[in-house]
């Protein structure tokens, strides 16, 4: 079905100016954050108030979520933090109700972006068009899904690292096989497509360069967090202690002589441990949407470069220095698991 059959919508958000309040939580919480937001801020309440959910970061007491209200940028509020949200590109469907009963809008939403091999963020956001803590069911809630522009990076990095007249025989047929109502089949080839002309023109180094910066962002909020335990300290073992307090994240890695170690854990670790196949198992294991399904069609290893770069965003961030990554084992190859060895300029 359609993007428009669904009800579904594709939309580009502008850059908005907002007074926010950041809090650890549940989706429950948020009426009652918006209630106070709103009780400080006063004023023109004509633009629907926002709730920017980051699933990548979370603790103890809940997800990371900031509450916001869009204000003008000439408004000065006191006591209140205030600032720009990003400009985004969404997939977003309409929810009635409770927040309470809004699985069913989520799961649909989710359902196309697996269906198709779209890539979202960790971040999404819901809008609240109509908002009433005395009487939920008439709430008017959007839900947006914040898409990963994946070709987009990609074009982008191949003009900065091969320039015009490459990156545009490199991605050519995108407008007929990588759009947003494209089956995963047709995604899929066209990324074979573009991995087997760029292996025909570049080396490692610039395979490396354009396919990193592709990567899923890594939470921000992580990186700084473990940039300051570094900067603090100036102790690498003291940031990978860190790290081994949270498995799911940061996989454990091993530090040996500059070089850091680290084995990708199971993207759906049910699946993987139940997975009566080997095929069921690489299926669980892998994180990428686009190939975990095609894993045997004899796709280029060159595409596990982008995987180097959910950790160099990390590395490179908490050292504030460029790394070097190599691919040591990747499913696309066979193996049974997938590895890294990120070599640190120390």
């Amino acid at each position: 079905m359609s993007l428009k059959e669904l009800q579904i919508s594709h939309k580009k958000i502008a850059q908005t100016f907002v007074a926010y309040i950041n809090f650890q939580g549940q989706i429950k919480d948020i009426p009652m954050k918006l209630e106070e937001l709103c009780n400080i801020c006063g004023g023109d309440k004509s633009n629907p108030a926002i709730a920017v959910i980051d699933m990548g970061v979370y603790s103890k007491e809940g997800i990371d979520i900031d509450v916001c209200i869009p204000i003008k940028v000439s408004n000065k509020i006191n006591n209140i933090n205030t600032k720009f949200l990003e400009e985004i590109e969404v997939l977003s469907i309409k929810h009635y109700g409770s927040h309470e009963n809004m699985k069913e809008s989520l799961q649909k939403l989710a359902n196309y972006f697996h269906k198709h091999g779209i890539c979202a963020t960790t971040k999404n956001r819901l809008i609240f068009h109509k908002i009433n803590l005395d009487n939920p069911e008439e709430n008017q809630i959007e839900i947006q899904e914040i898409l990963h522009k994946w070709d987009e990076r990609l074009e982008q990095n191949l003009k900065r690292v091969l320039g015009e007249k490459k990156k545009n025989e490199v991605m050519k047929e995108r407008e007929d096989l990588f759009t947003l109502e494209s089956d995963l089949e047709d995604r899929v080839q066209w990324i074979e497509k573009v991995l087997n002309r760029l292996d025909k023109i570049t080396g490692n180094y610039e395979k490396y360069e354009v396919l990193s910066p592709c990567a899923h962002e890594f939470p921000k909020k992580r990186i700084n967090y473990l940039k300051d335990i570094y900067e603090n300290t100036k102790d690498l073992n003291e940031v990978i202690k860190e790290m081994h307090k949270d498995y799911e994240w940061y996989e454990d890695p091993i530090l040996k002589d500059k070089v850091i170690y680290v084995t990708k854990i199971p993207y759906n670790q049910k699946g993987y441990k139940e997975g009566k196949t080997l095929e069921e198992q690489r299926k669980s294991y892998c994180h990428c949407p686009l190939v975990r399904n095609h894993l045997d069609l004899g796709i280029s290893p060159t595409f596990c470069n982008c995987s180097t770069g959910w950790y160099r965003q990390l590395w490179e961030g908490i050292i504030g220095k460029p790394v070097r990554i190599d691919i040591l084992k990747t499913l696309i190859k066979g193996d049974l698991n997938c590895q890294f060895a990120i070599h640190l300029p120390l």
